[in-house]
């Protein structure tokens, strides 16, 4: 049964034109996103669709199953991240235009690793004309370097007419998740095609802005409200979080209007460093668990500013727990490297069966020859568990040469047979079991929620770090605000005397953060001891 939308929902799911629509933690933005491509896709004919682009594969996937599970056929739609749209959608079937070259092409993660190619180091649209060359170049030669995708693709948009004019064709509206976290390019890339015709829908929250090191900042979002081309909506009701979570949340940019009188954020004073935390955690879970009536582990999560709390905590926690890390394939942009991940994160997310992989790479109806083999073959994956999906590996290669004949990617297969032989990046596709804690950085947590929350980190040096510009300033707080939303029924702010500093291996005397010191947040949080 489909829920009711809210008046603020509704509001957003009339309006036919350009929106754009600032979602709060809770508030039911993918929900929405959900309802908005249930509303569109019924009066396309089957040849057309809708881009709907988000930031994280994992975020993707969670679109999709969402979709499926809304019943929605998303006829031709283009479900993924921003660099396989640009790859896709734009360079592989464009770049030939000006190269007159139709290579086999090979996603390269760093131009580093290319020594011809050093001259583009640094480069910015627009190119100058040794950078035009280099990049025709290397597109006929087949590489296609991952830290300019964007660049490229605003590129050809701009220099090959047919671009625009194609994805007008089989696109009608173009979704983008998390704007908030777009930069200069992708900004560009988006209107361009808005300006060409498509209805934008762009959705963020300016208070989780956090990729500020990847050149993305809020100013887009924000840019996209102040446009008379562009009606603003706000999804501010929480559905999510206990009211004192939120209201604490809000407290830190000085918006919160209450103080609840039952409080369930806690500032949680440890004697000693991350190992006594983990102990006291270790001690006081079942409890807590009870408290708030939660029956699985997996419904837990630690958070982490950096990879070396998470390596420390791996090693002293004794609750059965599990660590999420990204791998190499993850990363990885290539036709096989993306459908390898795809079917990987199908494998172990619960509710996703063969059927519906295969659905999503051949119509039964069209093409009834390739359904068939393609669901033997994602039928015998699906056969493996964990313990022995290593030995599927061939599999995956021949449902690969299937889907993308003539995409093969040695690389992307060296990547499949690393990641299924090595535990640690294995594990990283197979979500928390029952009784595991979900250990994790606060950037990986983005977009997931927990009903109990241990928020880790909280020191002056760590979060914020020294000598910042006032821009890194926020944008560290507003990942300190996504840790403390990511729970639904209770969130713990760990403090311990000492903490620890991955630079030299040690333990430091500690000094808690002066995000805590912000006015209006010591009287909507409880301070509580468990040394």
């Amino acid at each position: 049964m489909v829920k009711e939308p809210t008046p603020e929902q509704q509001a957003v799911l009339r309006h036919d034109k350009n929106i754009v629509v600032t979602a709060r933690p809770g508030s039911g933005k993918t929900y929405t996103v959900v309802e908005k491509i249930a509303a569109i896709l019924p009066a396309l004919p089957d040849f057309k669709g809708v881009i709907a682009i988000s930031f994280t594969n994992k975020a993707s996937d969670e679109l999709k199953i969402r979709c499926r599970q809304r019943g929605i056929d998303t006829k031709r739609s283009f479900f993924g991240t921003i660099d396989k749209f640009y790859i896709s959608e734009i360079i592989i079937p464009f770049a030939s235009h000006l190269t007159n070259n139709m290579p086999d092409y090979e996603v390269i993660d760093k131009i580093s690793t290319e020594e011809q190619y050093s001259g583009l180091l640094g480069t910015t649209f627009p190119f100058s004309l040794n950078q035009e060359k280099l990049i025709l170049t290397a597109l006929a030669e087949g590489k296609i370097f991952l830290e300019l995708t964007g660049e490229i693709a605003l590129y050809l948009l701009k220099s090959i007419p047919s671009v625009l004019k194609y994805i007008k064709a089989r696109y009608t509206h173009i979704f983008i998740d998390e704007y908030q976290d777009c930069g200069k390019i992708q900004h560009e890339t988006f209107l361009k095609l808005v300006e060409y015709g498509l209805t934008g829908i762009a959705v963020g929250d300016i208070n989780q802005a956090i990729f500020g090191f990847a050149n993305r900042f809020p100013k887009y979002l924000i840019s996209l409200i102040m446009r008379e081309d562009f009606h603003h909506f706000q999804l501010n009701t929480n559905h999510r979080c206990h009211v004192s979570i939120s209201e604490y949340s809000l407290a830190l940019f000085n918006i919160s209007k209450e103080i609840p009188d039952e409080k369930r954020v806690f500032k949680v004073n440890v004697t000693g460093n991350e190992v006594s935390i983990a102990q006291r955690i270790d001690e006081r879970l079942e409890r807590i668990k009870s408290k708030y009536g939660v029956a699985k582990n997996n419904q837990v999560a630690i958070l982490c500013r950096g990879n070396g709390t998470i390596r420390v905590l791996d090693a002293v926690l004794k609750t059965a727990h599990k660590t999420f890390t990204d791998t190499l394939l993850d990363r990885d942009n290539s036709y096989w490297g993306r459908l390898f991940c795809d079917i990987l994160y199908s494998r172990f997310e619960d509710g996703i069966y063969p059927v519906d992989v295969a659905e999503q790479l051949y119509s039964e109806q069209i093409d009834p020859a390739r359904y068939r083999k393609v669901l033997s073959m994602c039928t015998e994956i699906f056969s493996y568990d964990e313990s022995n999906i290593d030995l599927a590996e061939p599999i995956f290669v021949k449902l690969a040469k299937l889907v993308h004949p003539k995409k093969e990617s040695k690389k992307a297969v060296e990547l499949l047979h690393e990641t299924l032989n090595t535990k640690s990046y294995l594990t990283s596709f197979i979500p928390a079991a029952d009784n595991e804690i979900n250990l994790m950085t606060l950037h990986k947590s983005k977009g997931l929620e927990f009903n109990v929350v241990f928020h880790m980190d909280l020191y002056k040096w760590v979060a914020p770090l020294e000598n910042i510009s006032d821009e890194e300033w926020i944008q560290t707080l507003n990942l300190h605000y996504v840790g403390v939303t990511r729970a639904i029924d209770v969130c713990y702010l760990m403090i311990g005397t000492e903490r620890y500093r991955p630079r030299y291996d040690d333990f430091y005397h500690a000094v808690p953060s002066p995000f805590l010191g912000l006015p209006g947040t010591a009287e909507r949080r409880n301070e509580v001891d468990w040394s």
